[in-house]
């Protein structure tokens, strides 16, 4: 028979956070609106996968939607709590003094953990989450990880 080269020969996994409600949630402030009239308003993080010949790495960027910068990020080969904690210690650290920005993501456990949310709060962000199974609520953070993968990852091997 005919047979394609172009499909996978393995199913495809995609990497997914959500385990379920293991901590507190918060309401979808966003709202699918992204726009923002300045830096530091409304910021968009999520974790992404990166599959490499010597394993996988995971990302962990938070983007800003009005400046369309990478305002902080951690990549580690484990997408555990301490990756987020690294990232946050970068977010906070970066963050302009008396600015309040609404941080958002998806359901992952990691944004539910107690650790994130009190270091958030503790530090002058507001929390928003998309609703359960909706990517298109934090399309903007989505976005990136497809411009990212298709200019520096598609096609090549690294090593």
């Amino acid at each position: 028979g005919l047979r394609c080269g172009i499909r996978r020969q393995r199913a495809y996994h995609r990497y997914n956070s959500y385990k379920g409600d293991v901590g507190q949630s918060f309401a979808n402030i966003i709202g699918r609106n992204f726009t923002a009239t300045g830096p530091w308003q409304k910021l968009g993080t999520d974790v992404t996968e990166f599959k490499l010949s010597f394993g996988k790495a995971y990302l962990a960027p938070v983007y800003d939607f009005a400046s369309k910068e990478i305002v902080a990020h951690s990549i580690s080969m484990c997408p555990n709590l301490a990756q987020q904690q690294e990232m946050l210690q970068v977010l906070v650290e970066a963050k302009p003094e008396g600015v309040k920005p609404v941080l958002h993501s998806d359901m992952g456990w990691q944004y539910q953990h107690e650790t994130y949310i009190r270091t958030l709060a503790d530090n002058g962000f507001i929390q928003s989450m998309s609703r359960k199974g909706n990517c298109i609520d934090n399309g903007a953070t989505e976005q990136v990880f497809g411009h990212l993968k298709d200019e520096f990852f598609r096609g090549q091997d690294w090593q």
